[in-house]
């Protein structure tokens, strides 16, 4: 399954009530998006059950914007895919 990053956006935009349009790769989750550590690691648990990969630790720890985290998601899932 290849990673979507407009299913990324319309995720944060139902489930933690983020205007769409605030949502750029630049931004980061924390400081632009005002998202706590919890609402984060539901994003991560929730992507890794969609596309059933686990993302490592030491990764998801530097992960502070959206392109950060959609390049996570397809170093990962190009891992599994091969």
């Amino acid at each position: 399954m290849k990673f979507s990053t407009s299913k990324l956006i319309q995720f944060l935009s139902r489930h933690f009530y983020i205007n769409p349009r605030l949502i750029a790769p630049q931004k980061r989750f924390y400081a632009d998006l005002g998202m706590n550590s919890l609402e984060f690691l539901e994003l991560i648990v929730h992507l890794e059950n969609t596309y059933g990969i686990v993302l490592p630790d030491n990764e998801v720890d530097k992960i502070q914007t959206i392109k950060q985290l959609s390049e996570v998601m397809e170093a990962n899932l190009v891992r599994v895919e091969a």
